[in-house]
């Protein structure tokens, strides 16, 4: 069949996803790497409640110092990191952010031709088919001790059932989509069935009057495990992707989750919940139009060019040498130019629709009424939004 005749939701060739292992696991040891965001914070927790044994844990947590600390398989934190897999900070943009890094030890996920909207995983699953875990739950781990004094009692309704939502993500300001408009619209939709509680930043603005509480981030009662023990009592969790919507991962199995990149989707969504993914880049789908040949990866070293002139020595080193002080290898250098591509090519798709307004038009309103419908329970477990690709 030619590929123009297959349906563009069933147009994905994508063999296999290589998951980054960055997480040493050996015995009663965890040793993460430093500087973990939330997300990555409750991915080591959930690992753990895999292997399920008390560690030894080396890590800076960081805010979520509470949140590790009273995970009942953590049986020292240790607050100096020591060792654990190698990973290499790159100075390139993935998911919106300015810097990312890549692991040099990788597990390779074979996949089946299904909907781009299947193809995922996360690195909980990783780690544990990685360290050959019985026990291979994708979901992070937290544990809220019922004795814990509830703060947040106050904010569950007995009218109506309560929402958490987490509309926009404060610290995020580059990320590829954040639509104010389209979250008002939402709730709005929402609020005469749902008592909306949003959460997760210290100011919405605009947003306020289209809920009923404002929980801001800096509140005293606003700490991660009183958050968890909101997420775990309400009815369910709509929001962005972000350390917020694991935390919901971890204790409410009702969410709807919303992406601005398709690659982030693929390697954090996991297994459950509902999502809308708004960057749909097609070219991706199909491991033969991403294949970089010696001469591509040497002209996209040139994004790196400052790095470079920093360095006399490395100005004057052969491909060889640049790929391994950069990357640590050829195979690194590839997989980094690769990300660079995919957020390139992700930027491109959504411009797509969304400069297009007749077009926009179109994809809000589909993009609502599926986040509504997911909302109220009407779909079908494991049912998915993506943008259409607009050839």
């Amino acid at each position: 069949m030619d590929i123009h005749q297959i349906p563009y939701h069933l147009r994905n060739t994508v063999e296999y996803l290589d998951c980054p292992i960055y997480i040493g696991l050996d015995g009663d040891r965890c040793q993460p790497p430093a500087n973990l965001a939330l997300g990555d914070t409750l991915m080591v927790l959930g690992l753990l409640r895999n292997q399920g044994r008390p560690v030894r844990l080396f890590m800076q947590p960081g805010a979520a110092r509470e949140l590790v600390e009273s995970h009942p398989l953590v049986r020292e934190l240790v607050l100096e990191p020591d060792g654990g897999p190698r990973i290499q900070a790159l100075p390139v943009a993935r998911f919106g952010r300015a810097v990312t890094w890549v692991s040099a030890a990788t597990l390779r996920l074979p996949q089946g031709v299904r909907p781009v909207d299947q193809v995922r995983a996360n690195p909980i699953l990783a780690h544990s088919l990685h360290y050959g875990l019985e026990n291979t739950d994708d979901r992070p781990s937290v544990f809220v001790d019922p004795a814990r004094p509830v703060r947040l009692a106050g904010l569950l309704a007995r009218q109506r059932p309560t929402l958490v939502v987490y509309p926009l993500h404060g610290d995020r300001a580059d990320s590829l989509w954040q639509d104010r408009e389209w979250w008002i619209e939402l709730l709005r939709r929402l609020r005469p069935g749902f008592h909306l509680v949003a959460v997760g930043a210290p100011d919405y603005g605009e947003l306020t009057p289209e809920v009923d509480i404002c929980l801001p981030s800096d509140h005293p009662d606003s700490t991660l495990l009183d958050l968890a023990w909101l997420l775990g009592r309400a009815a369910g969790f709509v929001g962005r992707e972000g350390g917020l919507s694991h935390l919901a991962t971890a204790v409410n199995p009702r969410r709807v989750l919303i992406w601005d990149s398709m690659a982030s989707y693929r390697f954090w969504a996991g297994a459950g919940g509902h999502h809308l993914l708004f960057s749909n880049p097609y070219t991706f789908r199909y491991p033969q139009t991403c294949r970089l040949d010696r001469t591509q990866l040497r002209s996209m070293l040139a994004k790196l060019s400052a790095r470079i002139e920093d360095d006399p020595a490395l100005a004057q080193a052969d491909w060889q040498d640049r790929a391994q002080a950069l990357a640590g290898g050829e195979e690194q250098m590839t997989r980094m130019v690769l990300i660079w591509r995919e957020m390139e090519e992700e930027r491109r798709a959504m411009a797509a629709w969304r400069d297009d307004p007749e077009q926009r038009r179109r994809i809000n309103a589909q993009s609502l009424d599926f986040a509504q419908g997911a909302v109220w329970g009407r779909l079908a477990a494991g049912e998915n939004w993506v943008v259409p690709v607009f050839p």
